[in-house]
């Protein structure tokens, strides 16, 4: 039960971490899209491998924002402190940033052909970096996981 705050002072008692409640969004996003790709391999359909993209392109928009918070929240509250977890963690997001635009990218500039049976080295190229992007996502879980947020 919320007390009541002395006069003259404001009363916070619940303080959002914008960082913890964003970073769920890209490692969703990367997960939906590793699952479509592989049931679009499974099923031949169109549509998984437009999902799979439109995931793809979703954690790509959000990576940017939950580094930045993350960034924000090493800095401020963590002040800085360059330990192993921390250096692991930005390590990861600044390569999940890359890899999701150069994917994004490449998936955009060079199309993937989706109605067809065959795929070649495009299609590996392209999956590839998604999971490395589930990968990367999984590590971000793992060592945000190893935080303690008092």
């Amino acid at each position: 039960m919320p007390t009541k705050p002395a006069e003259g002072k404001t009363l916070i008692r619940y303080r959002i971490h914008w960082h913890v409640l964003m970073i769920h969004f890209p490692i969703s996003a990367f997960l939906g899209a590793f699952v479509f790709m592989s049931l679009h391999l499974i099923t031949k359909e169109v549509c998984f491998a437009r999902a799979a993209f439109v995931s793809l392109v979703a954690g790509t928009l959000v990576m940017v924002p939950t580094t930045a918070t993350g960034w924000f929240t090493w800095k401020n509250r963590y002040n800085g402190v360059k330990g192993k977890l921390f250096l692991n963690k930005i390590r990861i997001a600044f390569s999940m940033i890359v890899i999701s635009i150069i994917t994004t990218l490449y998936q955009l500039i060079s199309p993937i052909d989706y109605t067809t049976a065959d795929y070649d080295l495009g299609y590996f190229i392209y999956i590839s970096g998604v999971a490395l992007l589930l990968l990367g996502a999984a590590g971000e879980g793992y060592f945000g996981g190893r935080l303690h947020h008092r």
